[in-house]
């Protein structure tokens, strides 16, 4: 399975939950000092956009699985 990143990259998802964590964990980061405001800010959107995307994913992955359950 796969996303998409923010910069249009398809990046290949082999343990969903653990790259849920794993986003949530970079997405928590945070910098100090002005100097590092503008690439904070940049790594934070695409990390809380990285979460959102395996969210879906997940989301996604369990309706389907509850479909096909008798």
């Amino acid at each position: 399975m796969h996303i998409i990143d923010l910069h249009g990259k398809k990046v290949g998802v082999t343990d969903l939950q653990l790259a849920i964590m794993q986003a949530d964990d970079y997405r928590h980061y945070r910098l100090s000092g002005p100097a590092n405001q503008k690439f904070y800010r940049r790594q934070q959107t695409y990390w809380e956009d990285f979460y959102v995307k395996l969210l879906l994913l997940e989301n996604q992955l369990n309706s389907v699985n509850l479909k096909h359950e008798p």
